[in-house]
């Protein structure tokens, strides 16, 4: 392929998380390289960021349909996402996020030759760490949203760059009409259906236990846009804020949230949390015989230390959350000794630009 023609690069993203990785490297790369031509698997900020879908594979409509009905989903994916490469064959192939959707794309790239990075590192240390062999086989490159992994991967033989991650960059603030009470909590409860079906109900009960001991507590549930409308029905009275994350967790005192990347959020704004996720005894159950790290939460595992309350899996202790929330929020040096512990963590992040970065190692494997 000559120099002057435009670079050909195909990002795989599945699931909403995926998305927005999706399009922050699809920003860096046409910021780096404003020829290159960007197709892709995702939602509407990749579509938004310039780049060509092949289908929209991130809408909540398509999820939660049964086991069997997701594999034929996924499968189809799979199929036209081969027939595309054997067309059109690009560059890098990039498996955003959803290791196991995108392990049979990064099968069918190598077959025809492609180069296959992964955004972001799929968390084997957690979980499956004799998957390193397969991942070496089908990867060219692995970027890392988490400080520790790359000498994880390294040390395994798979070539890894630590690039950041967007949670932890700067992000605008706006004058919203949010409650004057005190203390002040945001509810997050994550954004597929299952999620907010079985977190929010929960977090609820601990919002009440928190009113019942400061009465002039106020609350908002902030959540995406397009998670408005599966929210509703389980947010009685709050107010729900959408799209404006950065401004509710400045605002608020104390976080009540899910895991995932939301805890690095609010990580960065240094706002106390308590992390919890609501899920049944089998999935307890294999979680306990399955993960193999100490924590759950990612501020714990980036401080490789319990340095916030994490609940994570749980079950029905909604009481036991709530009495925690409450000795928390009365105990102000606890606060102020958490703020510090996740401001020292987050720091691990500043120097970083993961759009430029990833987009950066994306070219240089094309």
């Amino acid at each position: 392929m000559s120099s002057d023609t435009p670079k050909k690069i195909l990002l795989t993203a599945f699931e909403p998380s995926g998305d927005s990785l999706g399009a922050m490297a699809a920003i860096g790369l046409k910021r780096l390289d404003q020829n290159v031509k960007i197709y892709g698997l995702g939602g509407a900020e990749m579509e938004q960021s310039g780049v060509t879908l092949l289908a929209k594979t991130t809408r909540e409509a398509k999820m939660g349909l049964g086991a069997i009905s997701e594999i034929k989903r996924i499968k189809g994916l799979v199929d036209l996402v081969a027939k595309w490469i054997d067309e059109h064959r690009p560059d890098v192939v990039v498996a955003v996020d959803s290791p196991a959707a995108n392990w049979p794309v990064c099968k069918v790239a190598k077959k025809y030759g492609c180069k296959v990075v992964h955004l972001a590192a799929p968390q084997l240390w957690a979980w499956a760490p004799w998957r390193i062999h397969k991942m070496k086989r089908l990867s060219d490159h692995v970027m890392c949203l988490l400080p520790f992994e790359p000498q994880w991967f390294e040390s395994r033989g798979m070539p890894a760059t630590f690039i950041g991650h967007p949670a932890m960059c700067e992000h605008s603030l706006h004058e919203l009409d949010l409650p004057k009470g005190s203390p002040k909590i945001v509810l997050l409860p994550g954004s597929r259906k299952s999620e907010i079906v079985k977190n929010l109900p929960m977090q609820q009960i601990v919002l009440n236990r928190i009113h019942a001991a400061f009465p002039g507590a106020e609350a908002v549930i902030a959540c995406r846009g397009e998670d408005v409308e599966r929210v509703q029905p389980y947010s009685g009275d709050l107010q729900i804020v959408a799209d404006e994350l950065p401004t509710v967790l400045e605002w608020a005192d104390l976080a009540l949230n899910v895991s995932g990347t939301v805890s690095l959020h609010v990580m960065r704004h240094a706002t106390p949390m308590i992390g919890m996720y609501k899920t049944n005894f089998l999935s307890m159950l294999a979680a306990k015989i399955v993960l193999t790290t100490p924590y759950r939460l990612l501020p714990n595992l980036i401080a490789n230390d319990l340095i916030v309350p994490e609940f994570i899996p749980c079950g029905n202790i909604a009481g036991r959350i709530g009495d925690l929330a409450v000795a928390l929020l009365e105990d102000e040096d606890e606060m102020h000794e958490m703020r510090s512990q996740l401001q020292k963590e987050a720091a691990l992040y500043t120097t970083h630009d993961p759009s430029k970065e990833a987009a950066e190692i994306i070219l240089s494997f094309a």
